[in-house]
């Protein structure tokens, strides 16, 4: 540092004498490398994820960032620099021979959960990181690392159930491959109502809020509504099956780890069929079934609304109380102040608004029994 400072000083010194500047370079420790917006020296889903955000105007970058965005080279940040940084991180995940090595928690197989044989070609996407690859002849796969937590991963395959798995339940952070089982759709025993990752509430929440800075893009409103047609009542309950769901602020979401706000007093998700509530969800989690009760159920056209929780939010405003005035003399006058004589009161004026809960979810299905 000592002779960097000096060498420094001595041209100053020479372009002071009128005999030139010199260019001297000094090289970086990190050379540059388009896409390595955290400037680790590797492309990295975290790259991925820093690019995404500035993309939907989450957050800016500095000039470095800036310069390491324009992945393509091509003068502009667009969608297209994101795609291309997503091919470059998934190529260098990709194993020489072609067969992806189940040997770390950011790979895995997809299979069919009946006969256990692997499915080639299925899609494995974190749509909230832009995460989004493909599974091999041996059903095999590798995410581009370290996954964030907290978020929802999804499979899909022609002719099988969406399946999604959240990734804050402790496989993230593991050493174990995931383990995807799918299931064969029967359009005769099973409607899928949503096969997409969900955003509900009203975009505004806490950094403390569960799953805050995982959401993906803004919310679509409150409440999400699907409608299903029965061409006969069943002789016993279907049951609702919501593939993942994260998010919630209730109490019980904070006192299970969910949620990281000490006064979380969200009131629970309500799930309604045909305008009548009939459950409520306290927790999120994957694979949540809820039965449907067979009383408010009609033949033909039913609707499903999943209504995302809230709170009243009141501030307080504080109101002085009773005040005596009190005179002092002061410099041959007098100076008039106002003492309390009790307390400070807090009383609520007015200002209240509901707040509600911001929340994920993904794959509603209605299963129907046989």
């Amino acid at each position: 540092m000592f002779r960097v400072s000096c060498l420094a000083h001595s041209l100053l010194l020479l372009g002071s004498l009128g005999l030139g500047w010199i260019g001297v370079s000094f090289a970086h420790a990190q050379p540059f490398q388009a896409g390595d917006l955290d400037g680790d020296g590797r492309l990295t889903v975290q790259d991925l994820n820093l690019l995404g955000a500035y993309l939907r105007g989450e957050r800016g970058l500095t000039d470095d960032q800036i310069r390491a965005a324009d992945v393509d080279q091509d003068g502009r940040i667009t969608e297209a620099d994101w795609q291309v940084l997503q091919q470059r991180i998934q190529a260098a995940t990709d194993v020489p021979t072609g067969q992806v090595q189940l040997d770390s928690a950011y790979s895995g197989q997809v299979v069919d959960r009946l006969t256990g044989q692997p499915l080639a070609g299925a899609e494995v996407a974190i749509p909230g990181a832009g995460i989004s690859v493909r599974t091999d002849a041996q059903g095999r796969f590798r995410l581009p690392g370290p996954l964030p937590a907290e978020e929802i991963l999804v499979a899909r395959l022609e002719n099988y159930l969406p399946y999604s798995q959240s990734t804050g339940n402790g496989q993230a952070s593991g050493d174990r491959p995931w383990q995807l089982q799918l299931e064969r759709w029967d359009p005769n025993t099973t409607l899928v109502l949503e096969a997409n990752v969900i955003r509900l509430g009203d975009n505004q929440y806490s950094p403390e809020s569960a799953a805050a800075g995982q959401f993906l893009g803004p919310a679509q409103g409150v409440e999400m509504t699907r409608s299903f047609t029965l061409q006969r009542l069943p002789s016993r309950p279907p049951v609702l099956r919501i593939g993942s769901l994260i998010g919630l602020d209730t109490a019980a979401a904070y006192r299970a780890g969910q949620s990281r706000i000490p006064s979380a007093n969200m009131s629970p998700m309500q799930v309604i069929l045909n305008g009548v509530e009939i459950e409520q969800i306290h927790l999120g989690g994957d694979n949540l079934q809820i039965p449907l009760p067979l009383q408010p159920l009609r033949l033909g056209l039913n609707t499903v609304t999943l209504r995302t929780g809230k709170t009243l939010i009141q501030p307080p405003m504080v109101t002085r109380g009773p005040q005596v005035p009190i005179s002092i003399p002061l410099f041959g006058g007098s100076l008039h102040i106002s003492v309390p004589v009790g307390g400070d009161t807090v009383v609520r004026h007015g200002g209240a608004w509901v707040d509600h809960d911001d929340v994920q979810l993904a794959n509603v299905t209605i299963e129907i029994p046989k």
